[in-house]
């Protein structure tokens, strides 16, 4: 599934091409209803099934293997795959990602979110705003469309038209944002589908291989053409092709060039998706860094930067596959429950943590270096009944 129709609407974009407004309605209910997720679902479904129905059997009569428990090790891996990447597909495309219409903010006067320092149990930590008894927290972030605040991380989607509780993106190919409470089927998905399509292109090379020694094997009687004395680059590969298709099964060109289209989104994609998750980071705050902020003191706030929730590689994962993360990379299991922490109350890193420390101890020897005019500028939103106030 790919990272088009990224929707932050903080900074007015829904996330909805350019085009008249008609023509972008309808765009969207078409993306959430469940004819297109289900026509997704038969896309991406179309490559594992064609692949066991029609080019598996081929493959393994190729290869020689036609003994009962040969035939049936195959098969059994192969449905196993497709079995875990459709039902992390399903998942993905059907899960709620998690709503913040119904939570509630630590300070509800102003609608900020109380930063948890703590390094193991996330216990509140003792630092408090310069000259001030309050906690550190959050800047208030307030969503002008669903009237509600918003919890750290949280972003508003153009498409959906709601918020999300750690959203990454939305996703198009599966027809649903992707937050909290799918991100690790979305992760899955690409991981399974990454396993089945090498299983597959391993097995289709081969028996491809071996369709040289097979029925229509070269003969005196049948050979091809032969290549022409000054063939060039693509004369070469031309030729290639040809003996390619003279000689190998039709089922198993069909499924080399739906595993080749599916590589290059998979392992694209994928890859990409996977790294994010391994760095703790969202796809949002990579394309919209600086984007959230911590009040050190009245009317001051600290931009976080990208990497500020990045815990470790292991502690990522599980954060997001839930506390049944190894059983899930074997069984088609959910991630429920989730620590609520990860979506409302996210720990910072240890070097995050050290930063605002250190930004704090700056301020209170130099001061303030930058002093914008207003809360818009920062991209900080108040709510509906704040005034325009001054920012340091």
């Amino acid at each position: 599934a790919g990272n088009a129709g990224v929707a932050e609407s903080d900074a007015d974009d829904e996330g909805i091409a350019r085009a008249p407004k008609k023509f972008s309605e309808v765009r969207r209910r078409l993306m959430l209803s469940r004819t297109w997720k289900w026509c997704m679902l038969v896309v991406v479904g179309s490559v594992p099934i064609f692949g066991i129905l029609f080019a598996l059997p081929v493959a393994l009569r190729l290869r020689g293997c036609r003994t009962v428990m040969c035939q049936l090790r195959h098969y059994c891996f192969s449905v196993y795959l497709t079995v875990l990447f459709l039902y992390n597909f399903v998942e993905a495309q059907f899960t709620d990602p998690g709503r913040t219409d119904k939570v509630k903010p630590t300070f509800e006067t102003t609608g900020q979110y109380q930063i948890l320092l703590g390094a193991e149990g996330g216990e509140l930590s003792d630092v408090k705003q310069i000259g001030s008894e309050e906690p550190l927290m959050y800047a208030p972030n307030y969503c002008n469309h669903c009237k509600h605040w918003k919890p750290p991380r949280a972003h508003h989607c153009g498409v959906c038209q709601r918020c999300t509780l750690r959203m990454d993106h939305h996703c198009p190919f599966t027809g649903n944002c992707i937050g909290l409470k799918n991100h690790g089927h979305f992760l899955l998905m690409y991981l399974f589908a990454a396993i089945g399509l090498l299983y597959s292109m391993a097995m289709v090379t081969s028996a491809i291989a071996g369709s040289f020694q097979g029925p229509r094997r070269m003969t005196p009687s049948f050979r091809p053409l032969p290549m022409p004395p000054k063939a060039g680059y693509f004369g070469k590969m031309k030729y290639s092709f040809y003996v390619l298709f003279m000689f190998t099964e039709p089922v198993l060109l069909v499924q080399v060039v739906l595993t080749a289209a599916a590589c290059g989104a998979v392992f694209c994609l994928g890859i990409a998706a996977w790294a994010q998750a391994f760095r703790g980071n969202t796809l949002l705050e990579l394309l919209f860094p600086m984007k959230e902020y911590v009040q050190i003191r009245a009317k001051t706030y600290c931009p976080l930067g990208i990497g500020f929730y990045h815990l470790g590689w292991r502690q990522n994962i599980r954060d997001l596959l839930g506390p049944s993360w190894r059983l899930r990379l074997f069984l088609p299991l959910a991630g429920s429950p989730l620590d609520w922490r990860v979506g409302l109350a996210p720990q910072p890193s240890p070097t995050g943590v050290q930063g605002i420390l250190d930004r704090i101890q700056e301020v209170e020897a130099e001061g303030v270096k930058s002093a914008p005019k207003s809360n818009e500028e920062l991209g900080i939103n108040c709510g509906p009944d704040a005034s325009s106030a001054k920012n340091v």
